[in-house]
């Protein structure tokens, strides 16, 4: 992962955001969603990257996103 992963996040599933600590929670949180809410969930690190679905996949294999 990035240096954001110690960095406050919130996760983003429909009509409901929730705060998390780190971005390292927030994936994990990510991760207990069912299959068709985390498609289209999102997380954004508190004043800074949005990371959609997608992205996340990314970010749990290594990868990372470029704005």
């Amino acid at each position: 992962m990035s240096e954001d992963e110690n960095r406050p996040a919130t996760l983003h599933n429909g009509a409901v955001s929730t705060d998390y600590p780190t971005l390292q929670d927030a994936i994990m949180a990510w991760h207990r969603l069912r299959p068709e809410q985390a498609r289209k969930a999102s997380i954004r690190i508190i004043g800074g990257q949005l990371y959609a679905a997608a992205d996340i996949t990314k970010l749990l294999n290594g990868g990372t996103h470029s704005p």
